[in-house]
């Protein structure tokens, strides 16, 4: 008798290593998806954060920021985000089920959480069968599949807003990907920028079609640099040095970072968004 229960319980225990070999979520922290667009013809930012916490989704957080065009004639990003507004954002008045937009953003992502992103179901792009929900699926439910598949790829994200040097708005981001025990083992850095042109006395805004590391030398600023080095080649070198000493040992003069080999550019925020994808992990 002795000896079949040490058999069951070695078993168990076999069948227990093997569940937690398996699971789905290997490292647990907070994963973020975003995509840039346009809202009338000025831009937007909408994201989607999944938390996982001792290997299961605890937790969605969706949010988007919008732009203006100010008196000058410029893109400028809105203060706040949709879900900061609140009922500044003024969607009640004009919402069927008389909801305002931070109301129903949270029904969907409780939704999500019971049911998963792909229970969402549209009609005519709009939510239809989500309580408490009748907006357009604005990508939200891609970008919630989007975040999740970086929480299985162990891919921490963190973004911030920004502005070109010819104040066009654009986006800065760092990635952060770990092994399965929280290490980090890659970074990679990027940006997208804006343009506008004026036709008709009318401001025209596009996002690029592509960002700097996918522009490689197109980005053009080889012929500028003092160094004589792109900038998809000044990122990468960036990402390795701090991958191999740490993001604390960069260090920079008067904005321009000042000790990594082959690099000559200002810290545009990198080494701060690298910082903040690292906190997002969990161990």
């Amino acid at each position: 008798m002795k000896k079949i229960i040490t058999l069951i319980f070695v078993a168990v225990m076999s069948l227990t290593i093997v569940a937690c070999g398996n699971k789905e979520y290997k490292v647990d922290g907070e994963f973020t998806a975003f995509e840039v667009s346009y809202n009338r013809e000025v831009p937007m930012i909408t994201w989607v954060t999944v938390t996982i916490e001792k290997g299961k989704v605890t937790k969605y957080f969706i949010d988007a920021k919008q732009a203006e065009v100010n008196e000058a004639g410029e893109f400028v990003w809105n203060a706040k985000s949709k879900k900061e507004l609140k009922y500044d954002y003024n969607m009640k008045p004009v919402s069927e089920i008389g909801k305002e937009w931070f109301e129903q953003a949270e029904a969907l992502e409780a939704f999500m959480l019971e049911k998963g992103p792909e229970a969402v179901t549209t009609k005519d792009g709009y939510i239809d069968n989500v309580t408490g929900v009748s907006v357009k699926d604005g990508g939200y439910t891609k970008l919630a599949k989007e975040a999740l598949a970086n929480a299985k790829a162990n891919k921490f994200l963190a973004f911030e807003l920004g502005y070109t040097s010819a104040k066009g708005p654009q986006v800065t981001w760092s990635i952060v990907t770990t092994d399965n025990k929280g290490k980090v083992t890659e970074i990679f850095l990027d940006c997208l920028q804006s343009d506008k042109s004026t036709a008709n006395d009318t401001v025209k805004f596009t996002w690029k079609a592509k960002t700097k590391k996918e522009l490689k030398f197109d980005y053009n600023m080889k012929p500028v640099s003092e160094i004589g080095k792109e900038w998809f080649e000044q990122a990468e070198a960036l990402e390795k040095f701090m991958l191999e000493k740490g993001v604390d040992a960069v260090t920079t003069k008067d904005g321009v970072i000042d000790n990594v080999t082959g690099v000559s550019i200002k810290d545009g925020g990198y080494t701060a968004l690298t910082k903040a994808a690292i906190a997002l992990i969990k161990k």
